[in-house]
């Protein structure tokens, strides 16, 4: 399929981006790139994406954000990306002008600011979301004392090289003691303190699911913490917790696969559900 480069505007900044073009298709996806990576993502993410959906007659528009890669301007935080999303939804549909269907795609940080901004564009039909980034103190601490140390603590080689006096076992011990108080008490002033502002980007997505109107298909990973981090949120929060039960949100998870899907067998799971919840639009 054809890949073109293209440039375009956002706020007087240049943003650079590549176009996976596909003749009179009805729907494409649109990638948000998140954290300090550009379109190409890690391991190839993005384009491996990209090119699988194109393959199966989806225009794809991956783009870098300002600031980042080859796009000019200061780098934004990923909760103040609204006016690119908007401008990247603008040259898609210059692009494609067939198009009556818009997905955004994104991973961690750039599916947060896929949720934040998506309430506010019509012309988006659904997002997938892959390991959201929602940070929360006590959540990430359960996380990792679920998925690290647990691990830690079940692998022989760890013991071995305990008993052989190698590592730094006080300090192990120490974090994790920390750890667990943290898993166990949280932080009550800093969570009172994000609680008592309305423009806290976890708020915020929050009011972007509850105000949105499209289908939503969140993708986990089991093999990452910032994914526990997310589920454990959901479970704990009884305002996201409701909020997933109200709105038509699809949840799937692979065991296996890490944070950015970096193996074969991932990135082909994440292109397969992908196109899937792409062509349920067409039904």
């Amino acid at each position: 399929m054809p890949e073109h480069a293209l440039c375009f505007t956002s706020q007087g900044q240049q943003l650079s981006a590549i176009l996976h073009a596909v003749d009179r298709a009805s729907i494409g996806v649109i990638v948000v790139v998140g954290g300090p990576q550009y379109r190409v993502g890690s391991h190839r993410q993005f384009v491996h994406l990209a090119r699988a959906l194109a393959g199966q007659g989806i225009p794809v528009l991956r783009f870098d954000v300002t600031g980042m890669g080859d796009s000019s301007g200061e780098k934004k935080a990923f909760d103040e990306l609204d006016a690119d999303i908007a401008a990247a939804v603008d040259c898609f549909q210059q692009q494609c002008p067939e198009l009556e269907k818009i997905v955004l795609w994104g991973l961690c940080d750039g599916a947060s600011a896929a949720l934040i901004y998506a309430h506010r564009d019509p012309r988006l039909a659904g997002l997938v979301l892959l390991n959201p980034w929602l940070e929360n103190r006590q959540a990430k601490a359960k996380a990792r004392v679920s998925h690290y140390y647990r691990r830690r603590l079940l692998d022989p080689g760890f013991w071995r090289k305990a008993l052989q006096g190698k590592g730094n076992l006080l300090g192990g011990a120490r974090g994790f003691a920390g750890t667990v108080w943290q898993a166990l008490v949280g932080d009550k002033g800093a969570a009172d303190t994000r609680a008592a502002s309305d423009r806290c980007y976890q708020q915020r997505m929050l009011d972007g699911l509850r105000h949105y109107r499209g289908k939503v298909l969140l993708l986990l990973s089991g093999n990452d913490l910032t994914a526990q981090e997310f589920s454990l949120q959901l479970a704990r929060d009884p305002a996201w917790a409701q909020l997933l039960e109200e709105r038509p949100v699809s949840r799937v998870c692979l065991d296996e696969a890490d944070h950015t899907c970096s193996s074969r067998q991932a990135k082909e799971w994440v292109a397969r559900q992908t196109r899937t919840f792409v062509f349920s639009f067409r039904e």
